[in-house]
């Protein structure tokens, strides 16, 4: 006699007999288990190979370059402190310095252990993160030395350049070069205000007709830096126009913080 699937209320297949019940307050089956001890794992190095890959080949993950250790030269004040550094080797052309912005650690100016020295020549310990030829050197502190022999006792003359209208994005002079991921357009911006509010330099990057990224620093007429007075512009398409004068691989644009204009 054959029997009827249909008289028999409770048919199961031997695959449905093999199937395994979860609920919360039993243990876990071992299917389960099995599925989540090779799935952890995975997830935990898919993690860190995204956080690995995706910096590498994602242009606005910018690393910068740094350095830690001491940097001695001579501190300068205006429009923002910063210490000329000597080049080495045989300089022929151009400036004898190169010129590192200074900041505290934190989204903050340079402490009045480190301004207490401007018009000396310091050493100071710091991390200094470069990109292009803009640095910045977060210190906390600096001591007067004895400068160099043959060292000049004050900064080299600018070059007045001219007066320029330039287009561009004010930035601060610390997330940018590397500090901070991305450190610059609309994502940086509520960072890059309280940096600027903080006192560390606020850099106006623009670009000359090649394309290459060019970097002022931005001071009022009387060549006193501006911070406050722009954080309504930061991370904005604005246009400067101003007197520029040159310092070194420096830049400065003088102007009325009041006209610069958003485009």
């Amino acid at each position: 006699m054959t029997s009827d699937p249909m008289n028999n209320p409770n048919p199961q297949s031997p695959k449905q007999q093999e199937d395994e019940f979860f609920s919360g307050y039993s243990r876990w089956p071992k299917s389960i288990k099995s599925f989540f001890f090779k799935f952890i794992p995975l997830l935990f190095v898919g993690v860190v190979l995204f956080g690995v890959i995706v910096p590498r080949v994602h242009d606005q993950f910018n690393a910068g370059k740094f350095s830690r250790g001491e940097f001695q030269g001579l501190l300068v004040g205006e429009p923002v402190p910063h210490l000329l550094v000597p080049r080495k080797g045989k300089i022929e052309s151009g400036s004898q310095f190169s010129r590192y912005l200074l900041s505290g650690f934190s989204k903050s100016a340079p402490p009045a252990k480190v301004t207490d020295h401007i018009g000396k020549w310091v050493q100071l310990k710091g991390t200094a993160v470069h990109r292009n030829n803009l640095t910045v050197v977060a210190t906390g502190g600096a001591e007067p030395i004895d400068a160099p022999a043959g060292a000049p006792s004050a900064p080299e003359p600018g070059i007045p350049l001219g007066k320029f209208s330039l287009n561009g994005e004010i930035l601060d002079g610390k997330c940018y070069p590397g500090v901070m991921k991305p450190g610059q357009g609309k994502t940086h911006r509520a960072c890059a205000i309280r940096c600027i509010s903080g006192g560390v330099p606020a850099v106006f990057r623009s670009h000359n007709e090649q394309g290459d990224p060019l970097y002022f620093l931005l001071a009022d007429n009387e060549g006193k830096a501006v911070n406050k007075q722009v954080l309504d512009l930061v991370a904005d398409p604005i246009q400067i126009e101003g007197e520029v004068t040159q310092y070194g691989d420096l830049f400065v644009i003088k102007a009325d913080p009041s006209s610069y204009q958003r485009v």
